[in-house]
């Protein structure tokens, strides 16, 4: 009886130290990401799929974010560490024996808010007066033209920014 009693009590004490907060559900508010969509730069409302992208960090320890994809629209992290974030974009064409490798870089510019969500998740990052560089080739440009939709950044649930080519 005194073991199942110790036992017990053991279980109350262990169950005890562990609260709700101790776990971040999932849904709960997180750092959004930027939502970019790929539209027609002749019918800008007309979403137009790139085929090949590649997108990765412009910095001396470059980071590939995804590879060779064909997409109409992306979800990119921006830094929660910094107030700006540079990427490449890199459109392929041509063949695998002779492509035809055309890189547009973007800077994008913004301000941070840290937001506490609760004791397991930590902080969530908004980013506001959104802005960008498109770093200019003249002609060689493959990115014709961006449009900011929502220059503050605080869900995923509609496109931030459209790029047309």
């Amino acid at each position: 009886m005194v073991k199942r009693l110790f036992f017990l009590i053991i279980v109350i004490f262990a169950l005890k130290g562990c609260t709700r907060d101790d776990i971040c559900p999932e849904g709960e508010a997180t750092t959004p990401k930027l939502i970019i969509t790929f539209n027609d730069s002749n019918i800008p409302a007309k979403r137009k799929k790139v085929t090949r992208l590649t997108l990765e960090t412009d910095y001396e320890d470059s980071k590939i974010l995804f590879a060779l994809s064909e997409t109409d629209s992306i979800a990119i992290p921006l830094d929660v560490n910094s107030d700006l974030t540079k990427y490449r974009f890199i459109l392929t064409k041509g063949t695998v024996e002779n492509p035809d490798i055309n890189v547009d870089k973007i800077r994008f510019d913004y301000s941070r808010r840290d937001i506490y969500v609760n004791r397991a998740c930590g902080f969530s990052t908004e980013f506001t007066d959104l802005d960008y560089t498109l770093e200019d080739e003249g002609n060689e440009n493959w990115i014709k033209e961006i449009i900011i939709k929502r220059d503050s950044i605080v869900d995923e649930n509609q496109a931030h920014l459209i790029i047309l080519h």
